[in-house]
């Protein structure tokens, strides 16, 4: 009979030993799956984070990459207008220039207002009678005149003759007196040649005049033309 309880406090003592051992090893076993579970949630982020860091840096190099290629290529660019020839250069201004002034409307009669002083000028340009000391036998000696500029214009030129005439009113020769710029309202005293083989008369005349103020070319010549009566500007340059 005691062997009987000796053996069953044994049996009993024996599985409450092996069932406390495997409660705590099940404990144990809970406690290491929570730290595993714990480790891996504290991994991702940080590996997540590392990738992110990855393609950061990929992209902000990309972006310096691009703007250093941006810049060489404007640089290049800036070279290359740099290096244009002067020959260029010199042709592009010239053309420039050259629209602008086709693009200047071009002015229709510019000297239109001048009309009236141009056809005025027999009665602005003129000389007055010349005196002489004549001759017992005919011709001149001292010849002197006048000459006239009314206009308030310089003359760039001016042609005059002095005609030698006789008694009977055929001519003997002619005299040319060039002047050269003329000042504007002025008074100039001319003399001409002695003529003493005869003659009993002198006459002045205008044989043409140039007035690059007024646009202003006379030519006696075209003036006793019947045709240039027919226009109402016939001494405005051509």
């Amino acid at each position: 009979m005691r062997w009987s309880v000796y053996l069953l406090a044994v049996i009993v003592t024996s599985c409450t030993t092996f069932s406390r051992e495997k409660e705590q090893q099940t404990q144990i076993d809970s406690l290491t799956n929570e730290l595993k579970k714990r480790d891996s949630a504290a991994k991702e982020p940080t590996a997540i984070k590392q990738e992110l860091k990855k393609d950061t840096v990929a992209i902000e190099e990309s972006v310096v990459e691009r703007e250093s290629e941006v810049k060489e290529i404007a640089a290049k660019k800036k070279e290359q207008k740099n290096s244009v020839p002067e020959d260029q250069k010199d042709h592009e201004r010239k053309k420039a220039d050259s629209m602008r002034e086709n693009d200047v409307p071009t002015v229709v009669g510019e000297n239109s207002g001048h009309v009236d002083e141009r056809n005025a000028v027999l009665k602005k340009i003129f000389t007055d009678k010349p005196v002489f000391k004549p001759l017992l036998f005919g011709g001149f000696k001292d010849i002197k005149f006048n000459f006239f500029n009314n206009y308030p214009y310089a003359l760039e030129e001016v042609i005059l003759k002095v005609h030698y005439i006789r008694e009977g009113g055929s001519e003997i020769k002619a005299e040319t007196r060039i002047l050269k710029d003329v000042a504007a309202n002025a008074r100039m005293a001319l003399t001409a040649p002695d003529n003493p083989s005869g003659g009993k008369q002198l006459k002045v005349t205008v044989e043409a005049v140039r007035c690059r103020a007024i646009d202003l070319c006379f030519y006696s010549s075209e003036s006793s033309n019947p045709d240039s009566h027919r226009d109402s500007d016939p001494y405005r340059c051509r």
